[in-house]
């Protein structure tokens, strides 16, 4: 009985500790700040804001004049349910940051349109970032520059349809690399990108178990290419197509699409629709890619079909086939 009490006592402190976790140390510029704000607001140009091991559940607006700041955390920095100002966890009104080795989770707001990071205007990199189980992983206003993510991951995100795992409302160019969307719900889509140039390579975007809808949503055009990438389409997904593109319109000059040296596979059980192309627009073009399962498709390219995982000896679905996705760059 006695041993019985100490370890349900223990149990209580342990989940009493992790709902009390505190946060960890804040510098900029490598002078110890009370809380992120202050820190924000104290870093200078050029600057570097380091956080330290910790849980953290405030978030921080990094006001215009603070160009080209890097935000970096220690490994063991999670924000959990951070916000500010009903936006995000990080909302960024200056140029060339970079945020990095930062882990974001249940980001929720009144609008239902919260993010990790709200991008207001000019360039940003994000790099070896976790942002899972939020209403958006990254959100920009149409006024953002040049966005590069690579090395990072963006799990279980989305809100009603109108929150993505990556939405980007106006850019003129967005690099994604060695970046894995996965599981994305509630109708969202893993990228959601309007920008003149898109660059989406050596990527993993699949729905996993979530009842997403596209996982690349490119809905008004520009110059997209997909290459060395996996993405595949759940048994949940709510939408027939996997990608779409200029379906809303299209803002920019030129208009194309293509798509190289992919896996692309559809475990929805009824199939799956390729892409959701604006008519009249230029049909893609597609080279090497090996495509599995049941896709409509109704494009010509030098690319290689599959009727199921099976034909592959690949796991069965959720499960992510063991793809190395650099091989496929060569």
């Amino acid at each position: 009985m006695i041993k019985r009490l100490l370890l349900t006592l223990a149990f209580a402190a342990g989940l009493t500790a992790s709902a009390n976790a505190q946060a960890g140390a804040i510098y900029a510029d490598g002078v110890l700040q009370p809380d992120l704000q202050t820190a924000f607001d104290r870093v200078n140009p050029g600057g570097i804001i380091r956080l330290e091991p910790g849980m953290y559940h405030e978030g921080a607006t990094l006001k215009k004049g603070k160009d080209g700041v890097l935000i970096i955390g220690a490994p063991g920095v999670i924000f959990d349910g951070a916000s500010v100002g009903g936006k995000a966890t990080f909302v960024i009104q200056s140029d060339g940051i970079t945020i990095d080795s930062i882990e974001c989770k249940n980001v929720a707001v009144r609008s239902r349109n919260g993010a990790c990071v709200r991008l207001e205007s000019g360039d940003l990199t994000l790099r070896k970032v976790n942002f899972s189980h939020n209403e958006n992983g990254i959100l920009t206003w149409d006024r953002a520059n040049k966005i590069l993510i690579e090395d990072s991951i963006f799990e279980g995100n989305g809100k009603a349809g109108r929150a993505h795992g990556v939405y980007v409302s106006g850019a003129q160019q967005v690099i994604v690399r060695r970046t894995r969307i996965i599981g994305s719900h509630d109708h969202g889509h893993g990228l959601k990108i309007r920008a003149k140039y898109i660059l989406v390579e050596n990527s993993v975007v699949a729905s996993l178990e979530g009842n997403d809808s596209y996982l690349i949503d490119i809905p008004n055009g520009g110059r997209a290419i997909v290459r060395n990438s996996l993405l595949v389409e759940g048994a949940n997904t709510e939408n027939w197509f996997i990608l779409s593109f200029g379906v809303e319109g299209t803002r920019f000059e030129k208009n194309s699409l293509r798509l190289e040296k992919n896996i692309i596979v559809s475990d929805r059980e009824g199939g799956s629709k390729f892409i959701n192309l604006l008519e009249g627009l230029a049909g893609p073009e597609l080279a090497g890619n090996v495509i599995v399962g049941d896709i409509e498709y109704d494009w010509s390219g030098s690319n290689y079909f599959f009727d199921s995982r099976g034909d592959l000896n690949w796991p069965d679905a959720p499960e992510l086939p063991k793809v190395d996705l650099t091989q496929r760059s060569r």
